[in-house]
C-alpha cells in the first residue's frame, strides 16, 4: 500500500495543479473578455464622437451657406429697392413728353421689380417667412409707388389737371416712398435677426424732407 503513495501523492498535485491552472486560465479569460469590452466601448464610444464632430461641422458648414445666401438675396432685394427709388425720384421731376415715353418708364420699373421674384422664392426655402414677406411687402409698395408716379406723369399731359390733383398725388408718392423706406429698415433688422445679429437702432420716421435726402 504504501508503494501506492508516491503516486497518490503525485495525482493529488497533478489534480491541485490542473485545478489551479483551470481556474487560472478562466480567470484570465474573464479578465480578456471584460477588457475586449472594455476596448469595444472605448471604439464606439471613439466612433460616436467622430460622427458627431463631423454632424457638428457638417450643420455649421450647412449654416454658413444658408446665412451667405440669406445676405445675398436680401442684398439683392435691397439693391433693387435703392434703384428703383432712384429712378423713381428722377421721374418725378422729369417732364414727360409723350405717351410712349411713359409706357417706357413703367416697363423698366416693372421688369426690375419682377426680377425679384425669383430672390423672393429663394428665400422662402432659405430663411424664416418673415424675410420673403418682408420683401414682398417692398416690391408691392414700389409697385405702388411706381404707379403713383406714373400717374404723377399722366396728368402733366393732361392739359386740364389742376394744381389740388398734383399736390394729391404728390402726398401719394412721398408716403410710398416714405413706406419704402421704413420697410427697408425693418427688412435688415429682420435679416440681422435671422443671422443672430443686434438689431440696429431704431430711428425717426422719415419727414419729407428725409425722403427727398434718401431717393
Amino acid at each position: 500500500m504504501t508503494q501506492w503513495l508516491p503516486v497518490l501523492g503525485s495525482l493529488i498535485v497533478a489534480g491541485a495543479a490542473l485545478v489551479g491552472f483551470l481556474v487560472n486560465n478562466a480567470t484570465s479569460r474573464q479578465a480578456i473578455d471584460a477588457a475586449d469590452a472594455r476596448h469595444q466601448q472605448t471604439l464606439e464610444e471613439a466612433r460616436r464622437a467622430t460622427e458627431l464632430a463631423l454632424e457638428a461641422g457638417g450643420r455649421r458648414e450647412h449654416d454658413r451657406w444658408r446665412h451667405e445666401a440669406v445676405v445675398a438675396a436680401v442684398s439683392t432685394v435691397l439693391e433693387t429697392s435703392n434703384s428703383v427709388r432712384q429712378q423713381l425720384w428722377s421721374y418725378h421731376r422729369w417732364e414727360v413728353d409723350d405717351d410712349f415715353e411713359l409706357d417706357r418708364v413703367g416697363s423698366d420699373i416693372h421688369e426690375a421689380l419682377w426680377g425679384c421674384n425669383g430672390t423672393i422664392n429663394r428665400l422662402r426655402l432659405l430663411a424664416a417667412p418673415k424675410i420673403p414677406n418682408q420683401c414682398e411687402d417692398l416690391v408691392s409698395t414700389l409697385g405702388a409707388a411706381r404707379n403713383i408716379t406714373l400717374q404723377y406723369l399722366k396728368l402733366q399731359l393732361d392739359d386740364e389737371a389742376t394744381s389740388e390733383e398734383f399736390t394729391e398725388i404728390n402726398s401719394l408718392w412721398e408716403k410710398a416712398i416714405r413706406k419704402a423706406i421704413e420697410q427697408e429698415r425693418a427688412l435688415v433688422n429682420a435679416t440681422r435677426a435671422e443671422l443672430g445679429i443686434e438689431a440696429l437702432k431704431d430711428l425717426p420716421k422719415p419727414d419729407r424732407e428725409q425722403v427727398l435726402d434718401n431717393v
